[in-house]
């Protein structure tokens, strides 16, 4: 069986909800299945080779833990899900978060201690550490807020998982679009990416994954 392919969706978040749909199903009739049993039972997609993302990193600035950089890697035994996007976001953004949060919820007490959530803010300018915590507040009730105003910085952590984003340019009234991938990542403790969720994917999909791979904590080879 071929390999599952890797995918980039960029949306941009002033073209239709029906489009950005649309993107991503074109997108989506393009993976092909995996190559072990785990693979072919996940509801994401994976990558082979999986991406190795532990070397990346941002500053957290999160209350508990006041800027220190946070590796994306998971605690011993347990997952992160990595998460690019930004506070102004209309729909893409809380949308996800909020299926991110419906699915925590479906997971038993001690799985859901395992899991931690970080969301990358790919537009530090409006997104201020005030604005980042508060707003992923509104989701969860712990969470790593990562915001970093070198773009350079940005780029490489974004790079690691495949993922980008653009700014456009402003409009008279100081506004501005933002694009960016609308891939959720689930990252082991040694730092590999052992799934990845496009938009759209439902709680029940994602809980789903996430309780088989924390019952399988070894990545893929």
């Amino acid at each position: 069986m071929p390999a599952r392919r890797a995918f980039r969706v960029r949306v941009p978040h002033s073209a239709a909800p029906a489009l950005s749909i649309l993107a991503i199903a074109a997108a989506l009739a393009g993976c092909a299945g995996g190559d072990d049993d785990q693979n072919r039972s996940l509801n994401g997609f994976t990558r082979t080779p999986p991406a190795r993302v532990a070397s990346a990193g941002l500053p957290d600035v999160s209350p508990k833990a006041d800027g220190e950089r946070l590796a994306f890697r998971a605690q011993p035994g347990g997952l992160l899900l990595a998460y690019f996007g930004f506070t102004f976001c209309p729909d893409i953004c809380p949308t996800t978060l909020a299926d991110v949060r419906r699915a925590l919820d479906r997971l038993p007490a001690a799985d859901r201690r395992r899991v931690e959530v970080a969301m990358a803010t790919v537009d530090p300018q409006r997104d201020t550490r005030k604005v980042l915590n508060g707003y992923l507040s509104h989701f969860f009730p712990n969470w790593h807020a990562l915001r970093t105003t070198d773009p350079a910085a940005l780029r490489r952590a974004e790079k690691a998982f495949g993922a980008a984003h653009e700014i456009g340019p402003k409009r008279a009234g100081g506004e501005y679009d933002v694009s960016h991938t609308a891939s959720l990542y689930a990252v082991d403790d040694r730092g590999v990416v052992r799934v990845e969720w496009p938009f759209g994917t439902e709680a029940d999909a994602i809980a789903a994954d996430l309780r088989a791979l924390l019952r399988d904590p070894q990545p893929a080879t």
